[in-house]
């Protein structure tokens, strides 16, 4: 019998990522709206570390706090299949207004708890309140994958850098098998 672990076991397909990066914010959706500038620094931050990572990158694209909006465009992409991979930026503290979490649980047909647990655990020596608090979260709706993650661009960088790029091509590669 063969041992599961380090490569051994079943072969995986291999599927190449495509992201659709969302930032959810109402203030700078506002601005937008309102044709006034606004920065973007963690939207850009994730489709910047994405691409240099040699992935394909669809946005940002700029949303309000909106469980119903979010939940709606992440589908419209994965459906269309312009993404395999949603990743959403902001909107998982703890604030009423916070609800990119609540949409990946109400999109997804699986989640994956051990992303937020890691997540959690990886910014624990740094902020106990910060690490408490956030409610990244990523699950598998229709194929494809999609990640909450908090909107600081630490937060967005750990993400990416440690969590999202090393295990991307797997994770799709088993929705395939």
């Amino acid at each position: 019998m063969a041992a599961m672990g380090g490569g051994v076991g079943h072969p995986t397909p291999s599927v190449e990522p495509v992201f659709a990066v969302l930032v959810t914010s109402d203030s700078r959706f506002e601005s937008a709206l309102a044709g006034s500038p606004y920065e973007d620094e963690s939207g850009s931050l994730a489709a910047d570390l994405l691409r240099r990572e040699g992935f394909r990158v669809l946005g940002p694209i700029l949303l309000p706090n909106d469980e119903l909006v979010i939940a709606g465009m992440a589908s419209h992409i994965v459906d269309r299949g312009l993404a395999n991979a949603v990743l959403i930026v902001g909107g998982t503290g703890a604030s009423p207004r916070d609800v990119s979490s609540d949409a990946v649980e109400e999109m997804c047909d699986r989640l994956l708890p051990g992303f937020g647990e890691a997540f959690r655990a990886m910014t624990m020596d740094e902020d106990v309140s910060k690490s408490i608090l956030t409610r990244a979260v990523a699950g598998l709706c229709d194929g494809a994958v999609a990640f909450a993650v908090p909107g600081s661009p630490a937060a967005v960088e750990l993400a990416v850098k440690r969590l999202i790029a090393p295990t991307i091509r797997h994770l799709l590669g088993e929705l395939m098998r």
